[in-house]
């Protein structure tokens, strides 16, 4: 028996496209959908639309995290999560109700049709039931987006190239998402890797500088990878209001033309940027949402962190923080792995929870 996406008993988190109810599209990484069902046997069924060389699906049943590499394009394919689970101990556990998540492991590689879920014709389904103690929204870049987290083993090294296919890329483990299990909160990641503040300034949507895309054009849109066969699309912010938004951008705001970042008024220009997208994120939620300025542990001159600082004491707002982790620009070279992810959403949740609760 198919479920299908548009059932009451699918619980979906971020940023989805629900244009077609029976097929939302996933975008960012990190979005996701939940479901309990009681049946001896399971299997989702997704429509990848590929954007890079190397895609995957991710899902955790009952717990269990498990990785699908995806080859397919543009055609619905059917993935059998458990051959058979009749005799699972969360089953004997739970009188045979079973949980499962389905996420996107990845940035701007793919966006996936969610096409729901196959269970016994004579199974059942219900809601994941969360009451969230909080709403967070996070704007990023490839840290904030779970690029090489599984590159385990490998911490505090820089990345090789066997590190940034793709295949070491998992959201699950990014910082938002283990923020998300710490607090119990509903999580918007609308992080992508390489990006920066300004257009034209980063890594994405490049490799041409004249075509690079910042926070600045993809904070306010749902589908944001240019070159995907939806474009750019509008989000509509009453759909989502976080109560507070983490803002981790710095990371590749010196690309391509570093010597330009030492203008003062390049950094004005930056500064103000980032000030303004503070404000309309404001006022397109209707009220003085709280604001966390962080960047990360990866390495990265520390002249960002004091932009950050500045921003801060420029805006004069008791609800606008900047955040400095204890190994901040310190700990490691290359893309923190989810041993680093895990040790930045400590910090954040203890911080967070100080602040919000």
């Amino acid at each position: 028996m198919r479920i299908l996406p548009d059932n009451s008993a699918f619980s979906y988190m971020g940023r989805i496209d629900f244009s077609q109810p029976e097929k939302p599209l996933f975008i960012y990484a990190g979005s996701m959908v939940e479901i309990r069902f009681k049946s001896k046997k399971a299997g989702f069924y997704i429509t990848n639309e590929k954007l890079g060389n190397y895609c995957s699906v991710g899902a955790v049943l009952d717990g269990v995290q498990y990785k699908f590499p995806i080859e397919t394009d543009d055609d619905e394919i059917y993935i059998e999560i458990s051959d058979s689970i009749e005799n699972n101990w969360h089953s004997d556990q739970n009188n045979g109700w079973h949980s499962l998540t389905v996420f996107k492991r990845q940035g701007a590689a793919n966006y996936i049709r969610f096409g729901g879920i196959e269970i016994d014709d004579d199974g059942l389904v219900e809601p994941c039931q969360k009451d969230y103690n909080i709403n967070i929204e996070v704007f990023g870049d490839s840290v904030s987006a779970g690029e090489i987290t599984e590159a385990i083993y490998n911490e505090a090294i820089t990345d090789n190239p066997g590190h940034t296919n793709g295949i070491h890329d998992n959201s699950w483990f990014s910082y938002p998402l283990i923020l998300s299990r710490m607090l119990n909160a509903r999580v918007n990641n609308n992080s992508q890797g390489g990006i920066a503040l300004l257009d034209k300034t980063g890594f994405f949507n490049g490799p041409e500088w004249e075509n690079l895309i910042g926070v600045e054009t993809t904070y306010d849109k749902l589908s944001y990878v240019k070159y995907s066969k939806e474009g750019l699309t509008p989000w509509d912010f009453s759909r989502f209001t976080p109560d507070i938004i983490i803002m981790a951008i710095g990371q590749n705001d010196p690309n391509p033309f570093p010597e330009k970042t030492e203008s003062p008024e390049h950094i004005k220009m930056w500064k103000d940027k980032y000030k303004e997208i503070i404000l309309d994120l404001r006022k397109r939620y209707g009220k003085p949402v709280k604001v966390l300025m962080i960047l990360t542990v990866l390495m990265h001159d520390e002249r960002w962190d004091r932009y950050l600082d500045e921003i801060q004491q420029e805006m004069q707002d008791d609800n606008i923080r900047h955040f400095m982790f204890t190994r901040c620009g310190k700990a490691t070279p290359g893309h923190p792995r989810a041993t680093e992810q895990a040790e930045m959403a400590s910090e954040l949740a203890a911080v967070i929870r100080q602040w919000c609760f």
